[in-house]
């Protein structure tokens, strides 16, 4: 099944946040009698009605709404992309931001310089290597986890949740 996208998940979780407890109630009836024009984000909210439903939002866990709000809190604290190397072969590997997965680096490019123009820092590139790997959502894919080196910070837990 299709999943929402980051702006969608931003309307839910404002809508959430500024609903209380009942939000899937007080949406479900904006979406009833239209007044979901009237709120922010309402392209987006409008959106997830269209495309998944009311019976998508009923059957939507807490904790993957919270998952959501964990890997987009994690993403905001990201460059948009690094290098690094790939911790198996060494070879170096480009980790783009919210993305699962790697690409090859151009031979041609420096680390160091491509690093600099997205100002990717090792602790935020440590936080892109298990993001790409584990997911964005998990603690490891938050660069406050690590230290100026890159290291995971005492009492943070495995570097990989």
């Amino acid at each position: 099944m299709q999943e929402p996208d980051d702006c969608m998940w931003r309307a839910l979780l404002d809508f959430r946040a500024r609903h209380g407890r009942r939000w899937k109630d007080a949406l479900t009836l904006k979406w009833m009698n239209g007044d979901d024009e009237r709120e922010p984000n309402s392209a987006s909210l409008r959106m997830i009605r269209n495309q998944f439903g009311p019976s998508w939002l009923w059957d939507l866990p807490r904790l993957r709404l919270d998952n959501a709000a964990r890997r987009l809190t994690n993403l905001e604290k990201l460059p948009d992309m690094c290098a690094c190397p790939h911790p198996e072969t060494g070879e170096t590997i480009i980790i783009k931001r919210g993305e699962t997965g790697y690409w090859p680096m151009p031979s041609l490019i420096a680390v160091d310089t491509f690093n600099a123009s997205f100002n990717a820092r090792p602790a935020a590139i440590a936080a892109m290597q298990a993001g790409a790997m584990f997911g964005w959502h998990v603690e490891a894919a938050n660069p406050d986890r690590y230290d100026a080196a890159g290291r995971p910070l005492a009492g943070s837990g495995k570097a990989a949740g």
